[in-house]
């Protein structure tokens, strides 16, 4: 998104961006939301919930980054195995990556499960 130039009153600008961090929220993108919100604070700290809501996008950012990282963490693994058991073709390694990826997924939603955030903490 190409960077603009707000106008109006402070407090138009804030709900603009209060506005778009909800949207971005909804839409998944809590990077875009996390940096609206912490325009609003930057210049309106006690601006509605934008505290509770700047830590809410931080905190499920924080959970897909975590996801992320045990999806590549199982698909390594799994490459890892299949190096080891000297599998010769590529669409091997490629179903591996796969399989790796998906139960490395899986195992990230069972332990943000178990830690109390459940399968569908996305819900407000």
């Amino acid at each position: 998104m190409a960077k603009t130039l707000l106008t109006g009153s402070l407090d138009e600008q804030c709900e603009f961006l209060y506005t778009l961090a909800q949207t971005k929220m909804q839409q998944g993108n809590y990077t875009g939301a996390i940096h609206a919100l912490k325009e609003i604070a930057k210049y309106q700290p006690g601006y509605r919930d934008t505290a509770q809501l700047l830590a809410e996008a931080q905190r499920r950012k924080a959970e897909h980054t975590a996801l992320l990282f045990y999806a590549f963490g199982g698909a390594a693994l799994f490459i890892g195995i299949g190096t080891v058991l000297q599998a010769g073709n590529d669409l091997v390694f490629l179903a591996l990556a796969l399989g790796g990826g998906l139960l490395g997924y899986f195992v990230g939603n069972l332990m943000r499960g178990r830690a109390g955030g459940g399968p569908h903490s996305d819900s407000p």
